[in-house]
């Protein structure tokens, strides 16, 4: 059986969640925390209420998501798993049954109206010899030709839809109930409990590995069952301190006449060759002082060495994927959260691939896995089995398409970003300035710690990003949020912020103009740990900073000056030649070359320089007479700081003095630490 659609309603960080599964292999990636693994968790919860395995399987999972405690097992706190405890939760799974699965149902249903009237006296697990009695009773007998009815009309829908549903609710001040047909919740149930307990067809791989360290209890054959069942979703850690048991066990039963391809040398080999390359299987045995040994040789060293030895990713790989080759029927359901962990990048780019092949589809599992990685993120684009979903936020989990990503995906690189970034940060934010993400991380970490913050060099082709991505936005292609934070300097921007594309321009000239704060640098400038010849006093601080601002004058007037002259230039441009003849090119240029020579026939070189010096002047004293009241926004905030670098030496490079100074700030939470702070949070949306 397989997942086919996911509903989650209010249960822990998720509001509203709907996904259809239409692939064997689900990949859900998003920022941290935001709610991947509760994907995964409300199914394991909405399983283990309606169709659990072993007895204690739901109250397990309830203690897990301390939704009920085990001293109190009777009192169950919505609080715990609520988003919104006012509000009812709802988790709901619909499955797809194969034909065999379907045929084995056929075949199973007096057993399936036996399981039905145990489940409504509330007795699931219960002796059916308690049952015999009350059979025999007219009440008995008219409650079970109802429920052989109900399991036969049950059996022919489902033949026909080969759909099962499971849902549980639970509304405030209640408790969980089903909101699914009861016989359909049975045929869930019936094809899992009608394994051997070391087979299941539902299994979890939580994020929390925890390997145990040194050699562990072993116990193979009886006593080992019902630790088994419990570990596969009552107890998932559990599987984590049963890697020997698991080994061991599997020399047993390869023993059993079982295929040379199904030993448990084989597997190792399949997972040595495939995956985790340079190790091989030595041999299994008890060493002299009883301790279960199994010896791997480094095939490049030689070295033979106990798996204990092993490093935590590669112990928590062989257990997955002997797990999932042993363990696991075939069409059986696999939720695997992280499966990176503790494994080096160059192992995480082969997971999907070698999980795909070896396991997924030889087995027909159906696998849903939440990760972090950038190579399990671009490995499920690469494969035509895989799904990828987006988790953008708390009701939305998207399908992303490949065919509108390749466009997106281009815009980003183009600014230096990666589609991994875009799926796996709550948004990328994109600035102008070279120091600036030192800058925002060490002033605003805590606001922009789920956010990836990338330099983004060249205004023109900054912009054009800007209006491509919003395009893509206003033809339905979704994206997480992109921001764009712009200096001033003389280049207002024209682009508006839209729904997922959001643009901030400072109202100063760039980032360093905020850092002329008086209290917060005078204090830094004061400081003979931060420069070699400490200034006396914030009436120093003020006068040197207000001289090295005003020395920009000059050029900037001269700059302004020359640009009202508007000479045209000669160069060549990117549209002159494009789809033109030869003699269009050619017109084009010999116009460019006239135009700029009228303009020039009008200079009278004898007194232009003077006239041109005599502007500059007259523009100086105009902009100085301005710059009285303004030098702090107008003047260029990065030169300012170089300059002074100059003037009094730092003991550090000029990026790490702009750290300390915004600390600085935002220790004192001075007026200009809380202008980009307020800025900021209007940008992300975040209420203050």
């Amino acid at each position: 059986m397989h997942i086919k659609k996911v509903w989650i309603r209010n249960f822990r960080a998720l509001e509203d969640i709907n996904a259809d599964l239409d692939s064997r292999v689900s990949v859900i990636v998003g920022p941290n925390a935001a709610g991947k693994t509760t994907i995964i968790e409300a199914i394991r919860f909405a399983k283990a209420l309606l169709a659990p395995r072993t007895q204690q399987e739901a109250n397990q999972v309830l203690h897990s998501l301390g939704a009920s405690s085990p001293h109190l097992p009777q009192r169950l706190r919505i609080d715990a798993i609520a988003r919104d405890p006012a509000k009812a939760i709802s988790v709901g799974c619909a499955f797809e049954l194969s034909a065999d699965e379907i045929g084995s149902l056929i075949d199973a249903s007096d057993a399936l109206v036996m399981s039905l009237i145990q489940a409504q006296g509330g007795q699931s697990f219960a002796n059916p010899d308690t049952l015999i009695a009350f059979l025999a009773s007219p009440q008995g007998q008219a409650m079970q030709a109802e429920a052989k009815n109900r399991v036969a009309t049950t059996l022919t829908k489902v033949q026909t839809t080969k759909r099962c549903n499971l849902e549980i609710t639970w509304a405030p001040g209640g408790g969980p109930q089903s909101a699914a047909d009861p016989v359909e919740v049975q045929f869930v149930a019936y094809l899992e409990r009608r394994l051997p307990p070391n087979k299941t067809a539902f299994t979890y791989f939580p994020a929390d590995r925890a390997l145990p360290l040194g050699d562990q209890p072993v116990q193979l054959g009886g006593p080992d069952a019902a630790a088994q069942l419990e570990s596969y979703n009552s107890q998932p850690q559990a599987k984590f301190n049963r890697l020997k048991n698991l080994i061991f066990s599997g020399v047993f039963l390869s023993s059993q006449n079982q295929p040379a391809e199904n030993s448990i040398e084989r597997e190792f080999e399949r997972i040595f060759s495939g995956i985790l390359k340079g190790r091989k299987l030595e041999r299994l045995e008890i060493n002299e002082i009883g301790l279960l040994n199994v010896l791997i040789r480094d095939t490049e060293s030689q070295r033979v060495f106990d798996m204990d030895g092993m490093s935590s990713g590669e112990k928590g790989l062989i257990l997955t994927f002997l797990l999932l080759a042993r363990s696991v029927v075939d069409n059986g359901i696999v939720l695997l959260d992280e499966p990176e962990l503790h494994l080096n990048p160059a192992v995480c780019k082969d997971i999907l691939s070698y999980l795909v092949n070896e396991y997924v589809k030889p087995k027909n599992l159906q696998v849903i896995v939440c990760s972090h990685s950038p190579e399990i993120l671009a490995g499920a684009f690469d494969n035509d089995e895989c799904s990828l979903f987006h988790l953008v936020s708390t009701n939305n989990l998207s399908k992303i398409r490949l065919q509108d990503e390749v466009n997106l995906e281009e815009t980003l690189r183009r600014l230096g970003a990666t589609e991994s970034e875009n799926l796996l940060y709550k948004g990328i934010v994109f600035v102008e300035g070279p120091h600036d993400v030192a800058i925002l991380e060490s002033g605003f970490g805590f606001l922009l710690r789920r956010y990836k913050l990338k330099f983004a060099q060249g205004r023109q082709e900054i912009e054009k990003a800007v209006r491509s991505l919003q395009e893509h936005e206003q033809s339905g292609v979704t994206s997480t949020p992109t921001y764009f934070i712009f200096d001033r300097d003389d280049a207002p921007t024209p682009l508006k912020s839209s729904a997922s594309v959001k643009v901030l321009q400072w109202d100063r000239r760039c980032l360093e103009n905020y850092f002329i704060d008086l209290d917060a640098i005078s204090s830094v400038l004061m400081d003979e740990a931060v420069v070699k010849q400490p200034l006396k006093n914030q009436g120093e601080v003020s006068t040197l900073l207000r001289s090295l601002a005003f020395q920009q004058l000059p050029e900037l007037a001269a700059k302004r000056v020359y640009e009202r002259y508007a000479f045209g230039g000669l160069g060549i441009r990117r549209e002159d030649l494009p789809d033109k003849t030869m003699d269009q090119i050619s017109q084009l240029f010999l116009n460019r070359i006239m135009a700029v020579k009228d303009q020039l026939n009008g200079i009278d070189i004898s007194t232009w320089k003077t006239t041109f010096e005599n502007e500059v002047e007259t523009e100086r004293k105009q902009l100085e007479a301005i710059w009285e009241t303004t030098w702090m926004q107008d003047c260029d905030g990065k030169r300012l700081i170089d300059d002074l670098s100059k003037k009094v030496t730092f003991r550090s490079k000029v990026k790490a003095f702009k750290i300390r100074l915004i600390k600085e700030m935002a220790l004192s939470q001075s007026a200009n630490w809380k202008a980009i702070e307020g800025k900021l949070k209007a940008l992300l949306s975040v209420s203050t």
